[in-house]
C-alpha cells in the first residue's frame, strides 16, 4: 500500500520508518532541503538500545514522478500553522485524490481545514502519544510507550487503517468521537509546554516554582472548563489517561497535582524538550501555541468562558516568536505572564 507523509521533520521520519516496517511503501513530501538530505542516505530510528535504518524516498515537488501512482493513505505531519499549505500541495497531486487523509498534528483546527479541502469523509483525526525526538537531520529516537489513536471525522469508519498499521510496531486504537480525541490530546500538549516556552524554563523548573505552576494549573483547568461547556468528554489515549487527568485536576490539592503532573510530563516527554520551547530557541517566527492555548482561549470565548491564563501565554509566546515582545523580559519571571 502506497502512503505519502507530508512533513520531513522528526514525526514525519518516525512515521516513515514505522510504515516501512509495516510494508506500507512510504514516500516523504518535504521541503527541498529536507528532501535532499533524506535522499542522500538512510533515515534511522532508535527505540531503547535498538537502532534501525531504512532508505525512504523523499520529494519536494507535486509533479515529481514518484508521486504518479495512486496513494491509499496520506499522513499530514506538519506544524499546525502549515496545514493550509499542505492542503494546497496535496490538491496539486492527482495521485492523492482518493486517499484517506490522516492528520497526526497537535492542536485544534487542522481537521476542519482538511475537511474543507477534501471532504470530511476522507479525513481521520489521529493522536500520537509516542515521545519522538530528533537526534540529527535523519535520525530520531522514540519511547517504547504510547501509540496512535484514530477517529474518523466524517461518516466513513476507515476501519481498514487499524489493520493496515498492525505491522508498523505501533500500538493502534480507535476512538469514537474525534473531537474528544483532539481535546484529550490537547490536554497533553499544553502541559509543560507554553509556560516553559514563555519563561525559557524546562518543565522541572516550572513545576518547582509555585507561581509558574499556578499558571500551568490554570491553563489546564480552563481547558477542562471549555471542554465541559462544549459537552466534550475526555477519553483515555494509548498510555495516557486523559480522562483520569481531567477528573483529578480540579479535586486534587495543588501540591499533589503538581507531583502527579510533574511525573506524567516527565514520563510522557521521554527527555525531549517542550516543542514550543524548541521552536523559540530555534528562532522560528511562527508558533503552534495558537493551535494549542490559543485554541482554548478562542473556543472559550465562543462558549462564554474567559480563559485568562491561556490568553496570556498565547500572547507572550506568539509575541516572542514574531519579535513583538522581548523574551528577556519574561525569562524566569512567571509573575509577569498574567500581569502585563
Amino acid at each position: 500500500m502506497r502512503s505519502l507523509i507530508v512533513g520531513g521533520g522528526a514525526i514525519g521520519q518516525f512515521l516513515a520508518m514505522r510504515l516501512a516496517q509495516g510494508g506500507l511503501e512510504p514516500i516523504i513530501f518535504a521541503r527541498p532541503d529536507q528532501a535532499n538530505v533524506i535522499n542522500a542516505g538512510s533515515i534511522s530510528l532508535r527505540v531503547g538500545n535498538a537502532t534501525t535504518e531504512q532508505r525512504v524516498r523523499a520529494v519536494s515537488e507535486p509533479a515529481d514522478e514518484a508521486l504518479r501512482d495512486p496513494f491509499e493513505l496520506v499522513i499530514v505531519a506538519v506544524k499546525a500553522y502549515a496545514t493550509g499549505g499542505a492542503a494546497t500541495s496535496l490538491r496539486a497531486i492527482p495521485a492523492c485524490s482518493l486517499a484517506t487523509v490522516l492528520t497526526v498534528q497537535n492542536g485544534l483546527g487542522n481537521e476542519e481545514i482538511l475537511a474543507e479541502a477534501f471532504g470530511a469523509d476522507r479525513i481521520v483525526a489521529g493522536a500520537l502519544t509516542v515521545a519522538v525526538d530528533r537526534l540529527g537531520a535523519t535520525a530520531t529516537s522514540a519511547s517504547g510507550r504510547g501509540g496512535l489513536s484514530l477517529s474518523p471525522v466524517g461518516s466513513s469508519p476507515h476501519n481498514w487503517l487499524i489493520a493496515a498499521l498492525a505491522g508498523s510496531g505501533m500500538s493502534v486504537g480507535a476512538v469514537a468521537d474525534w473531537r474528544a480525541l483532539k481535546w484529550s490530546k490537547l490536554l497533553i500538549n499544553i502541559l509543560g509546554n507554553s509556560v516553559c516556552a514563555a519563561l525559557d524554563w524546562l518543565p522541572e523548573q516550572v513545576y518547582a516554582d509555585r507561581s509558574a505552576f499556578a499558571i500551568e494549573r490554570l491553563c489546564l483547568l480552563e481547558a477542562i472548563a471549555v471542554m465541559r461547556r462544549l459537552k466534550i468528554q475526555p477519553v483515555n489515549l494509548i498510555d495516557y489517561p486523559s480522562a483520569l487527568l481531567t477528573a483529578s485536576a480540579g479535586v486534587l490539592p495543588t501540591h499533589l497535582l503538581r507531583v502527579v503532573l510533574a511525573k506524567r510530563v516527565a514520563s510522557g516527554r521521554g527527555g525531549k524538550l517542550p516543542s514550543l520551547l524548541m521552536d523559540l530557541r530555534a528562532h522560528r517566527s511562527q508558533s503552534e501555541v495558537d493551535a494549542l492555548n490559543g485554541a482554548v482561549a478562542a473556543q472559550g470565548a465562543k462558549a462564554g468562558i474567559e480563559a485568562i491564563a491561556n490568553v496570556a501565554v498565547t500572547r507572550v509566546v506568539s509575541g516572542i516568536a514574531n519579535g513583538s515582545l522581548h523574551w528577556e523580559y519574561y525569562r524566569g519571571h512567571p509573575e509577569r505572564l498574567l500581569t502585563d
